[in-house]
């Protein structure tokens, strides 16, 4: 007598070479634009803030615009990411709507900046501390998000996504209570951008994708030999 029995399949692989394309596009320019220029700090005074922007506004604007560029390749990658878990679209788009808030504000310091009249420009600069946490309140969701649906299936992507959520949570607690960041400053934005950087690779290789699932399978029957 021999047994037939339901068996799991897996779906075959399908890379998402466009996703994988815009979630690179998004580190790339991401570390093109902070790397170009190191801006005034929020304790400068506000002549040098004044002086710094209206002497650098035309590339200021420029890095905004491809800032504005990269928040867009980041929403475009989240929504891509729908299909994979619409959970994870979701909080990938509310990182990338947070990502507009710092390149706004920036963009609006560079554009009023007049050493003449240098209120406005502190007045933005003041700003640009509470856009960037907004920032980090949409990478903590989203990387929440991440180890939460996808860690349990791809561990490694856990982990990168757990380091980025609480360096990053850990982050804006040490500013709301008016504490140093140290190296939190730094390991917060990069495991960000590592978290989405191996995305992006799982992307390209198809291992990101929905979860396999069990297919209905006629109840086992007994065939005579």
């Amino acid at each position: 007598m021999v047994a037939r029995t339901a068996s799991a399949t897996r779906p075959p692989r399908t890379p998402d070479r466009w996703a994988a394309a815009l979630a690179l596009g998004f580190v790339v320019l991401l570390l093109a634009t902070e790397a170009a220029l190191v801006l005034p700090d929020e304790g400068d005074s506000a002549a040098a803030v004044a002086t710094f922007y209206a002497a650098h506004r035309s590339f200021v604007v420029t890095l905004q615009l491809l800032g504005l560029a990269a928040a867009a390749m980041l929403g475009g990658y989240a929504w891509r990411l729908r299909s994979v878990d619409p959970a994870v679209g979701l909080a990938g788009l509310v990182v990338a709507g947070g990502a507009l808030a710092p390149t706004l504000v920036t963009l609006v310091l560079a554009l009023v900046a007049d050493p003449d009249r240098p209120g406005p420009a502190a007045a933005w600069n003041a700003l640009i501390p509470r856009a960037d946490d907004l920032l980090f309140v949409g990478v903590v969701v989203f990387a929440a998000v991440v180890a939460w649906r996808l860690g349990r299936r791809l561990p490694g992507l856990g982990l990168l996504a757990a380091l980025a959520c609480l360096s990053c949570l850990g982050r804006l607690v040490l500013e709301a209570v008016g504490r140093p960041r140290g190296a939190l400053e730094a390991i917060g934005p990069l495991s960000f951008v590592t978290m989405v950087a191996a995305m992006a690779v799982l992307s390209f290789l198809g291992v990101l994708r929905r979860p396999a699932t069990v297919l209905a399978q006629p109840e086992p029957r007994a065939v005579a030999a």
